[in-house]
């Protein structure tokens, strides 16, 4: 099996030759065979443009679609993937600035109706944030980069991106310095009221052989391949392969992920932006 991997597109981006690409119809022929050999393709948050105000984070604008109101992102949204969704699993997970959530961790899932188009393939997985879920023999579990970028944040000087992932992996937890000012109050009191589960535990299943961690909206694409006998787990050792996956408004690019060997390709986009 092979994935493509790839967050932040914020639909405000020209992403013709991404849509293009990834159905076969651009490129070289070896260009063309590779985009067919794709089966999966995991979106890791921000799908949808974000409206920018005063006091938001200032990112790079390629069209108006960042200042449509919510519903026309979302159908934007749609119209991307429809097509996609025809030939790809489409798994789709909620990030910050996407219609239809709340801005709290954990967020739940986007709500279907806001794809009819994409639907109707019965190809498209709305995925909360963060999750895990098992294709086939890998397990693959991770979030829409929130937890790391604020852990960047509060670090010390020299540390990256991928050593704040792979302190994930050695604490079995996607937030591990989770912060109570990105959950609401109600989601902080629960654990102590009722016992309710830690989203952002990671729980391996005993079926999966190996396992792709991921954060999505990174500054930049890293990756790095844990092999199983430096993988200690509770369930024995597993390859890892941990990616940092950049949001496409930084970085235009794509990981393909082959499940067998776990090994990376990093697929490049140029972007022209518009003034």
């Amino acid at each position: 099996m092979r994935l493509a991997l790839a967050s932040g597109l914020r639909l405000g981006a020209e992403l013709l030759l991404l849509q293009s690409y990834l159905l076969g119809s651009l490129g070289t022929a070896e260009d063309r065979s590779t985009a067919e050999s794709l089966q999966v393709l995991l979106l890791a948050g921000g799908l949808h443009a974000e409206e920018e105000g005063e006091g938001a984070p200032k990112r790079r604008r390629f069209s108006t679609a960042a200042e449509a109101p919510a519903a026309q992102r979302a159908d934007e949204a749609d119209l991307f993937l429809a097509p996609l969704a025809q030939r790809l699993r489409l798994y789709v997970q909620t990030g910050e600035g996407d219609c239809g959530v709340s801005t709290f961790l954990p967020q739940r899932a986007m709500p279907r109706s806001i794809f009819p188009r994409s639907v109707r393939s019965g190809k498209l997985h709305l995925w909360p944030n963060p999750n895990s879920c098992c294709l086939g023999g890998l397990q693959v579990v991770g979030h829409a980069g929130q937890p790391l970028a604020l852990a960047l944040r509060h670090s010390s000087k020299g540390e990256k991106q991928m050593d704040w992932l792979l302190k994930s992996w050695q604490k079995q937890h996607l937030a591990p310095l989770w912060p109570e000012l990105l959950m609401n109050k109600a989601e902080v009191a629960a654990p102590r009221r009722a016992a309710a589960p830690n989203a952002f535990n990671i729980d391996l299943s005993p079926e999966a052989e190996k396992v792709l961690l991921f954060s999505g909206n990174s500054k930049s694409a890293e990756w790095e391949l844990i092999a199983g006998e430096e993988s200690a787990s509770p369930l024995g050792q597993k390859d890892v392969l941990s990616v940092c996956i950049p949001s496409f408004q930084e970085e235009p690019c794509i990981l393909l992920v082959d499940s067998q060997d776990l090994s990376v390709q990093m697929l490049k986009f140029a972007v022209e932006t518009r003034v």
